[in-house]
């Protein structure tokens, strides 16, 4: 299911929401020319859609075709629940590599472009990063996952995405040490040499504490944005 074109409304809702949240707070996180980015490069990432759809959806066809691999049932619940964690571990690798590998980071460095941080910078997305990207997902089409499933849950793993980027959500205690939030999120989305290149979980946490990526928002070390 294409669950995003759902979810924009709601996006832009949210959006405003916090705006005047931050505006009768005190604590306003937006400007006009860099939030009009942000959401002119998110309508562009929509359009890109249909050549995703071609290029992904031929290559995965071809996947299935030449390994006469035995898809999974989409009825079963554990399907899902597989598929919803490995989507997130894949993601975890793509994302790392997209910081730690030029030819990546070309295609990713536009989300990471803003110097505020709000849910305006979720929209931030790439408009090329199908070009390469496709590749991190692989296995999971090895392995049988439904090309419906995987495109559902990347859909799901986007939008639980979107919520983690505000400055105004505190560590939110346990919750930390098991999934993204908006806490360790900043961390990802700060230049200062403390938190360069950590955090690159999309809905679990747990891979970065796995494989030493993780950093956690230091009270004495306020996040700066945007890219060096």
């Amino acid at each position: 299911m294409d669950l995003i074109a759902y979810a924009v409304p709601l996006f832009l809702l949210a959006i405003a929401l916090e705006l005047a949240w931050g505006i009768w707070s005190g604590r306003n996180t937006y400007r006009l020319n860099d939030s009009f980015s942000s959401l002119m490069l998110g309508i562009l990432s929509q359009a890109r859609k249909f050549v995703v759809l071609g290029v992904g959806g031929w290559v995965y066809d071809a996947i299935a075709r030449h390994t006469g691999q035995t898809m999974w049932s989409s009825e079963h619940g554990l399907t899902w629940v597989v598929a919803f964690v490995l989507y997130d571990f894949c993601y975890y690798w793509l994302h790392r590599f997209g910081h730690e590998r030029q030819i990546l980071w070309a295609a990713h460095v536009a989300h990471h472009q803003s110097e505020e941080y709000n849910l305006s910078t979720a929209l931030r997305q790439t408009s090329s990063g199908f070009l390469l990207g496709w590749l991190f997902y692989v296995p999971m089409y090895v392995l049988g996952i439904p090309a419906e499933v995987v495109v559902t849950v990347g859909a799901l793993n986007l939008i639980y995405q979107f919520w983690v980027h505000t400055r105004h959500v505190p560590e939110l205690g346990w919750f930390e040490y098991v999934f993204v939030s908006p806490s360790n999120h900043r961390v990802h989305h700060a230049q200062n040499d403390c938190y360069m290149d950590r955090n690159y979980g999309g809905v679990f946490i747990l891979w970065d504490r796995i494989f030493g990526t993780y950093q956690r928002e230091l009270p004495e070390e306020p996040c700066v944005y945007g890219i060096r």
